[in-house]
């Protein structure tokens, strides 16, 4: 089964949409009641779980009977002004996902996700990504960008005046990386 961490924000409804298509098992995992309306047309109400990722403690119980994890936790939580996830977050669900015996973990991210980004959620990203590249925990992270300008500005042109950051493979700000 797959378990879809974030699935009421815009990402992780097109997870569970598109699971849901290929008739892949998936448990819909939100924080809370707020905005699950997204995932109304798909998934019933009886489907969801709900686990708050800054509280260890009540992540096992979404994570039962998963095969893989999509973690897209976003650093907000819901609108412009709502609380921000921890900067652990993340973490504890690949380090939870991890003790269920779990192998495949995605963590979403996005490709400004720095800390000298100019945008406020790309720095707390930044901080979501960095907790999770300090687990000793095998995971895939993918950094998705909508806008091309952010590879461009983050690796050849650093705003702190910088040396330019190569786009490596698996580096800590290529598109795809893997512990």
């Amino acid at each position: 089964m797959l378990v879809v961490f974030g699935a009421n924000g815009l990402t992780g409804k097109e997870i569970v949409r598109e699971a849901k298509l290929r008739d892949v098992a998936v448990k819909p995992v939100v924080r809370d009641d707020h905005d699950t309306r997204n995932l109304e047309p798909f998934v019933n109400v009886n489907e969801l779980c709900f686990a708050d990722a800054d509280h260890p403690e009540s992540l096992p119980n979404a994570l039962k009977d998963a095969s893989a994890v999509v973690c897209c936790i976003d650093a907000r939580t819901a609108g412009w002004g709502s609380s921000t996830y921890q900067p652990t977050a993340a973490a504890n669900i690949v380090n939870e996902a991890h003790k269920a015996g779990i192998e495949r973990i995605l963590q979403l991210s996005v490709m400004g996700a720095y800390r000298w980004s100019p945008n406020a959620l790309n720095r707390q990203s930044f901080h979501l990504d960095l907790w999770v590249r300090r687990t000793q925990i095998p995971w895939t992270m993918l950094r998705v960008s909508c806008y091309h300008d952010e590879v461009i500005d983050a690796h050849i042109l650093p705003p702190d005046d910088g040396i330019p950051h190569p786009f490596l493979p698996s580096a800590r700000y290529a598109p795809v990386s893997r512990r």
